[in-house]
Protein backbone atom coordinates (compact mmCIF):
# COMPACT_ATOMS: atom_id res chain seq x y z
CA UNK A 1 0.00 0.00 0.00
CA UNK A 2 1.65 3.42 -0.88
CA UNK A 3 0.53 6.33 1.40
CA UNK A 4 1.53 9.87 0.81
CA UNK A 5 3.69 11.70 3.80
CA UNK A 6 2.50 15.09 4.47
CA UNK A 7 5.25 17.58 5.39
CA UNK A 8 5.03 19.79 8.66
CA UNK A 9 3.63 23.17 7.21
CA UNK A 10 4.57 26.08 9.47
CA UNK A 11 1.43 28.47 9.93
CA UNK A 12 2.85 30.64 11.92
CA UNK A 13 5.06 32.64 9.66
CA UNK A 14 5.46 35.38 12.27
CA UNK A 15 7.77 32.55 14.58
CA UNK A 16 10.89 31.56 13.64
CA UNK A 17 9.47 27.59 15.47
CA UNK A 18 5.89 26.10 16.16
CA UNK A 19 4.40 23.64 13.41
CA UNK A 20 0.64 23.26 13.74
CA UNK A 21 0.34 19.77 14.30
CA UNK A 22 -1.73 17.50 12.30
CA UNK A 23 -4.33 16.52 14.30
CA UNK A 24 -5.12 20.74 14.38
CA UNK A 25 -7.90 21.65 11.52
CA UNK A 26 -6.99 25.49 12.20
CA UNK A 27 -4.17 26.94 14.76
CA UNK A 28 -6.82 27.87 17.52
CA UNK A 29 -8.94 24.40 17.71
CA UNK A 30 -8.57 22.45 20.52
CA UNK A 31 -6.65 19.38 21.16
CA UNK A 32 -8.48 16.02 20.08
CA UNK A 33 -10.33 13.91 22.43
CA UNK A 34 -9.21 10.19 22.63
CA UNK A 35 -12.33 8.15 22.91
CA UNK A 36 -14.08 5.16 21.23
CA UNK A 37 -15.77 5.34 17.87
CA UNK A 38 -14.80 3.92 14.20
CA UNK A 39 -15.18 5.42 11.03
CA UNK A 40 -16.52 3.40 7.25
CA UNK A 41 -15.53 4.51 3.63
CA UNK A 42 -16.32 2.80 1.22
CA UNK A 43 -16.91 -0.27 2.45
CA UNK A 44 -13.98 0.01 4.38
CA UNK A 45 -13.64 -0.08 8.08
CA UNK A 46 -11.04 2.36 10.42
CA UNK A 47 -10.73 2.48 13.69
CA UNK A 48 -10.50 5.94 15.57
CA UNK A 49 -7.81 7.04 17.36
CA UNK A 50 -8.71 10.90 18.35
CA UNK A 51 -11.54 13.15 16.78
CA UNK A 52 -11.99 16.80 17.51
CA UNK A 53 -15.00 19.03 15.32
CA UNK A 54 -12.63 19.61 12.92
CA UNK A 55 -10.17 16.17 11.87
CA UNK A 56 -9.95 13.29 13.51
CA UNK A 57 -7.09 10.22 12.84
CA UNK A 58 -7.55 6.95 12.36
CA UNK A 59 -5.64 3.34 11.77
CA UNK A 60 -5.62 1.95 8.72
CA UNK A 61 -5.08 -1.40 7.62
CA UNK A 62 -1.67 -1.81 5.67
CA UNK A 63 -3.77 -2.64 2.54
CA UNK A 64 -5.79 -0.11 2.39
CA UNK A 65 -5.21 3.15 0.17
CA UNK A 66 -6.53 6.23 -0.06
CA UNK A 67 -5.30 9.49 -1.91
CA UNK A 68 -4.13 12.05 -0.36
CA UNK A 69 -6.52 15.26 -1.12
CA UNK A 70 -9.60 13.20 -2.22
CA UNK A 71 -13.44 13.54 -0.53
CA UNK A 72 -15.45 10.84 0.94
CA UNK A 73 -18.28 10.37 2.63
CA UNK A 74 -17.82 8.51 5.61
CA UNK A 75 -19.77 6.74 8.39
CA UNK A 76 -18.32 8.28 11.96
CA UNK A 77 -20.01 5.22 14.75
CA UNK A 78 -19.99 5.70 18.59
CA UNK A 79 -21.01 2.78 20.07
CA UNK A 80 -22.59 2.68 23.32
CA UNK A 81 -23.77 0.17 25.80
CA UNK A 82 -27.14 -0.12 24.04
CA UNK A 83 -27.10 2.09 21.08
CA UNK A 84 -24.87 3.76 18.91
CA UNK A 85 -24.58 7.22 17.50
CA UNK A 86 -23.78 7.73 13.62
CA UNK A 87 -22.97 10.89 11.64
CA UNK A 88 -22.14 10.67 8.21
CA UNK A 89 -19.84 13.78 7.71
CA UNK A 90 -17.81 14.87 3.99
CA UNK A 91 -14.01 14.03 4.89
CA UNK A 92 -10.86 15.14 3.27
CA UNK A 93 -7.83 12.66 3.46
CA UNK A 94 -4.98 15.19 4.56
CA UNK A 95 -2.10 12.35 5.03
CA UNK A 96 -0.20 9.78 7.04
CA UNK A 97 1.65 10.56 10.28
CA UNK A 98 2.74 8.17 12.75
CA UNK A 99 1.12 4.93 11.28
CA UNK A 100 -2.34 7.12 11.69
CA UNK A 101 -4.33 8.22 8.53
CA UNK A 102 -5.71 12.40 9.22
CA UNK A 103 -8.96 13.19 8.07
CA UNK A 104 -10.37 16.19 8.13
CA UNK A 105 -14.33 17.21 7.99
CA UNK A 106 -14.50 18.98 4.95
CA UNK A 107 -17.67 21.41 6.36
CA UNK A 108 -16.96 21.40 10.14
CA UNK A 109 -20.19 23.22 10.38
CA UNK A 110 -22.14 20.61 8.70
CA UNK A 111 -25.78 18.99 9.84
CA UNK A 112 -23.29 16.09 11.64
CA UNK A 113 -21.93 19.32 14.12
CA UNK A 114 -24.24 19.28 17.16
CA UNK A 115 -24.45 15.42 17.99
CA UNK A 116 -20.72 15.40 17.46
CA UNK A 117 -20.08 18.09 20.06
CA UNK A 118 -22.98 16.59 22.20
CA UNK A 119 -20.69 13.50 22.43
CA UNK A 120 -17.37 15.48 22.19
CA UNK A 121 -18.13 18.10 25.14
CA UNK A 122 -20.08 14.89 27.60
CA UNK A 123 -17.14 13.16 27.06
CA UNK A 124 -15.05 16.07 28.30
CA UNK A 125 -17.36 16.49 31.33
CA UNK A 126 -17.42 12.98 32.87
CA UNK A 127 -20.83 11.64 31.18
CA UNK A 128 -19.52 9.23 29.35
CA UNK A 129 -16.49 7.01 30.23
CA UNK A 130 -14.62 4.49 28.63
CA UNK A 131 -15.48 0.37 28.38
CA UNK A 132 -12.94 -1.59 26.13
CA UNK A 133 -14.57 -0.27 22.66
CA UNK A 134 -17.81 1.08 24.16
CA UNK A 135 -18.74 4.09 25.79
CA UNK A 136 -21.12 3.99 28.67
CA UNK A 137 -23.31 6.87 30.30
CA UNK A 138 -22.12 7.66 33.98
CA UNK A 139 -24.81 10.67 34.61
CA UNK A 140 -28.28 10.53 36.54
CA UNK A 141 -30.02 7.79 35.23
CA UNK A 142 -33.67 9.69 36.35
CA UNK A 143 -34.67 13.09 36.60
CA UNK A 144 -34.87 14.29 40.56
CA UNK A 145 -37.33 13.99 42.33
CA UNK A 146 -39.51 17.56 43.07
CA UNK A 147 -38.87 18.22 47.47
CA UNK A 148 -42.35 16.69 49.28
CA UNK A 149 -44.37 19.91 50.32
CA UNK A 150 -44.00 20.35 54.07
CA UNK A 151 -47.33 20.91 55.62
CA UNK A 152 -46.80 24.14 57.56
CA UNK A 153 -47.98 23.64 61.21
CA UNK A 154 -50.69 26.44 63.20
CA UNK A 155 -47.52 27.92 64.89
CA UNK A 156 -46.04 28.71 61.96
CA UNK A 157 -49.43 29.85 60.46
CA UNK A 158 -50.39 32.43 63.21
CA UNK A 159 -46.33 33.75 63.01
CA UNK A 160 -46.91 34.49 59.92
CA UNK A 161 -49.77 36.17 60.11
CA UNK A 162 -48.38 38.12 62.92
CA UNK A 163 -45.26 39.28 61.21
CA UNK A 164 -47.76 40.20 58.31
CA UNK A 165 -49.86 42.32 60.44
CA UNK A 166 -46.94 43.82 62.54
CA UNK A 167 -45.35 45.04 59.17
CA UNK A 168 -48.58 46.50 57.68
CA UNK A 169 -49.21 48.05 61.01
CA UNK A 170 -45.44 49.89 60.65
CA UNK A 171 -46.24 50.57 57.34
CA UNK A 172 -49.23 52.71 58.31
CA UNK A 173 -47.19 54.24 61.12
CA UNK A 174 -44.81 55.48 58.55
CA UNK A 175 -47.29 57.20 56.33
CA UNK A 176 -49.13 58.24 59.04
CA UNK A 177 -46.25 60.15 60.74
CA UNK A 178 -45.22 61.34 57.33
CA UNK A 179 -48.91 62.77 56.99
CA UNK A 180 -49.05 64.44 60.21
CA UNK A 181 -45.31 66.06 59.50
CA UNK A 182 -46.38 67.35 56.54
CA UNK A 183 -50.06 68.73 57.00
CA UNK A 184 -49.52 69.79 60.81
CA UNK A 185 -47.69 72.60 62.31
CA UNK A 186 -47.64 74.15 66.19
CA UNK A 187 -47.51 77.52 67.23
CA UNK A 188 -44.65 78.23 70.05
CA UNK A 189 -46.84 80.98 72.34
CA UNK A 190 -48.99 79.21 75.28
CA UNK A 191 -52.70 80.18 75.19
CA UNK A 192 -53.80 80.92 78.49
CA UNK A 193 -58.27 81.25 79.09
CA UNK A 194 -59.55 84.24 80.79
CA UNK A 195 -62.31 86.40 81.54
CA UNK A 196 -62.74 89.25 79.44
CA UNK A 197 -62.75 92.35 81.12
CA UNK A 198 -62.41 96.42 80.71
CA UNK A 199 -58.91 96.56 81.87
CA UNK A 200 -58.43 100.06 84.07
CA UNK A 201 -54.43 101.52 82.94
CA UNK A 202 -51.89 103.89 83.87
CA UNK A 203 -51.86 107.05 82.39
CA UNK A 204 -49.23 108.24 83.43
CA UNK A 205 -45.50 106.83 85.35
CA UNK A 206 -46.05 107.63 88.90
CA UNK A 207 -46.72 105.20 92.20
CA UNK A 208 -49.61 103.73 93.26
CA UNK A 209 -50.73 105.88 96.89
CA UNK A 210 -53.69 104.04 96.81
CA UNK A 211 -55.64 101.24 95.85
CA UNK A 212 -59.51 99.93 97.35
CA UNK A 213 -60.54 96.64 95.07
CA UNK A 214 -64.04 96.80 97.35
CA UNK A 215 -65.02 100.32 95.98
CA UNK A 216 -68.19 100.72 94.46
CA UNK A 217 -69.57 103.16 91.65
CA UNK A 218 -68.20 106.15 91.07
CA UNK A 219 -65.86 105.61 94.21
CA UNK A 220 -61.87 105.68 94.06
CA UNK A 221 -60.50 102.42 92.71
CA UNK A 222 -56.48 103.50 92.55
CA UNK A 223 -54.70 107.15 92.90
CA UNK A 224 -51.75 107.80 91.36
CA UNK A 225 -48.98 109.74 92.17
CA UNK A 226 -47.48 110.79 89.07
CA UNK A 227 -43.70 112.33 88.49
CA UNK A 228 -44.88 116.31 87.89
CA UNK A 229 -46.37 115.75 91.13
CA UNK A 230 -50.08 115.98 90.35
CA UNK A 231 -52.58 112.72 91.89
CA UNK A 232 -54.54 110.90 89.22
CA UNK A 233 -57.74 109.09 91.01
CA UNK A 234 -59.56 106.48 88.76
CA UNK A 235 -63.13 106.15 89.45
CA UNK A 236 -64.86 102.68 89.31
CA UNK A 237 -67.16 102.87 86.16
CA UNK A 238 -69.54 100.07 87.51
CA UNK A 239 -70.66 97.62 90.56
CA UNK A 240 -68.43 95.10 88.95
CA UNK A 241 -66.19 92.86 90.42
CA UNK A 242 -62.08 93.69 90.10
CA UNK A 243 -59.33 91.77 89.10
CA UNK A 244 -56.07 93.07 89.92
CA UNK A 245 -52.94 92.67 87.89
CA UNK A 246 -50.49 90.48 89.19
CA UNK A 247 -47.61 92.49 91.63
CA UNK A 248 -49.82 95.39 91.69
CA UNK A 249 -50.26 96.87 95.47
CA UNK A 250 -49.80 100.17 97.00
CA UNK A 251 -46.09 101.58 96.72
CA UNK A 252 -45.73 99.84 93.21
CA UNK A 253 -44.21 102.11 90.98
CA UNK A 254 -46.31 102.07 87.44
CA UNK A 255 -45.56 103.13 83.65
CA UNK A 256 -47.85 104.61 81.33
CA UNK A 257 -50.35 102.21 79.41
CA UNK A 258 -49.63 99.29 82.69
CA UNK A 259 -52.81 97.70 83.35
CA UNK A 260 -53.81 97.73 87.21
CA UNK A 261 -56.97 96.18 87.59
CA UNK A 262 -59.44 94.55 85.02
CA UNK A 263 -63.27 94.92 85.40
CA UNK A 264 -65.26 92.00 85.08
CA UNK A 265 -69.25 92.83 84.57
CA UNK A 266 -72.07 90.21 85.35
CA UNK A 267 -72.29 89.41 81.72
CA UNK A 268 -68.53 89.22 80.54
CA UNK A 269 -67.66 86.30 78.49
CA UNK A 270 -64.33 84.26 78.00
CA UNK A 271 -61.93 86.11 76.30
CA UNK A 272 -58.63 83.90 74.41
CA UNK A 273 -55.79 86.18 73.21
CA UNK A 274 -52.08 85.17 71.68
CA UNK A 275 -49.53 85.86 70.02
CA UNK A 276 -49.07 84.27 66.80
CA UNK A 277 -46.46 83.50 64.10
CA UNK A 278 -46.87 85.48 61.15
CA UNK A 279 -46.17 82.17 59.17
CA UNK A 280 -49.07 80.68 61.26
CA UNK A 281 -51.12 83.72 60.85
CA UNK A 282 -50.69 83.54 56.82
CA UNK A 283 -51.38 79.65 56.99
CA UNK A 284 -54.70 80.49 58.35
CA UNK A 285 -55.49 83.09 56.27
CA UNK A 286 -55.14 81.04 53.55
CA UNK A 287 -57.66 78.45 55.22
CA UNK A 288 -55.69 75.97 57.48
CA UNK A 289 -57.50 74.48 60.15
CA UNK A 290 -57.00 75.92 63.43
CA UNK A 291 -57.61 74.04 66.89
CA UNK A 292 -56.71 74.59 70.47
CA UNK A 293 -55.05 71.63 72.24
CA UNK A 294 -55.81 72.08 75.30
CA UNK A 295 -54.45 70.62 78.58
CA UNK A 296 -57.11 68.60 79.54
CA UNK A 297 -57.30 66.76 76.21
CA UNK A 298 -59.45 68.38 74.25
CA UNK A 299 -59.04 69.94 71.06
CA UNK A 300 -61.50 72.95 70.17
CA UNK A 301 -61.76 74.32 66.89
CA UNK A 302 -61.37 78.08 67.00
CA UNK A 303 -61.19 81.06 64.51
CA UNK A 304 -58.42 83.80 64.27
CA UNK A 305 -59.50 87.09 64.88
CA UNK A 306 -56.53 90.41 64.15
CA UNK A 307 -56.89 92.68 66.98
CA UNK A 308 -56.56 96.02 66.83
CA UNK A 309 -52.66 96.37 66.97
CA UNK A 310 -52.21 93.25 64.53
CA UNK A 311 -52.02 95.22 61.87
CA UNK A 312 -49.37 97.43 63.43
CA UNK A 313 -47.29 94.78 64.20
CA UNK A 314 -47.49 93.55 60.91
CA UNK A 315 -46.61 96.71 59.26
CA UNK A 316 -43.19 97.09 62.32
CA UNK A 317 -41.76 93.56 60.73
CA UNK A 318 -42.57 91.67 64.44
CA UNK A 319 -42.50 88.17 64.03
CA UNK A 320 -45.17 87.19 66.38
CA UNK A 321 -48.92 89.25 66.17
CA UNK A 322 -51.50 89.65 69.02
CA UNK A 323 -54.54 87.36 68.04
CA UNK A 324 -58.04 86.94 69.43
CA UNK A 325 -58.91 83.13 69.29
CA UNK A 326 -62.82 82.88 69.02
CA UNK A 327 -64.07 79.22 69.32
CA UNK A 328 -68.49 78.02 69.10
CA UNK A 329 -70.81 78.61 71.71
CA UNK A 330 -70.45 76.03 74.67
CA UNK A 331 -67.28 75.13 73.86
CA UNK A 332 -65.45 76.70 76.42
CA UNK A 333 -66.87 77.85 79.31
CA UNK A 334 -66.26 79.62 83.01
CA UNK A 335 -64.39 76.03 83.96
CA UNK A 336 -61.59 76.40 81.45
CA UNK A 337 -60.56 79.64 82.90
CA UNK A 338 -57.07 79.39 83.86
CA UNK A 339 -55.83 76.44 81.57
CA UNK A 340 -53.78 76.57 79.21
CA UNK A 341 -53.13 75.29 75.79
CA UNK A 342 -51.26 75.84 72.32
CA UNK A 343 -52.30 76.19 69.14
CA UNK A 344 -51.78 73.54 66.28
CA UNK A 345 -53.08 74.23 62.43
CA UNK A 346 -53.44 71.77 59.90
CA UNK A 347 -53.59 71.86 56.39
CA UNK A 348 -56.94 70.38 55.19
CA UNK A 349 -57.46 68.01 52.83
CA UNK A 350 -60.66 66.98 50.90
CA UNK A 351 -62.60 69.30 53.08
CA UNK A 352 -61.61 68.08 56.47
Amino acid sequence: MALYRVEDTDFNLDLPTGSVPLEFGYETEHPSVALPFSVAIRGKRFDGQKISLTSMSVSAPADLHLVEGTKHVASVQFEFQNFSVTIYPEVVVIGEKGGDLILNFADPTGDHVAHLRFVLNSFIAGDFVTLGSVMAYSGPTKPKESKAEVEQKWTERVRSMFVAFLSAMLAFAALYAFYVRFTTGYEMHPVVIERAGQPMQATTAGQIAYLDIGAAQGEVLFSINSNTGDILNFRMPCDCEVILTDGIREGVTVLPTDVVASILASDTGIEVETLMSVEGFSRAMRGDRVFLDLTDGRSIPVQIAAKNTSNAAAISGEVFIPVRLMADDGLLTDADIGKYGQLRLRTAFFGN
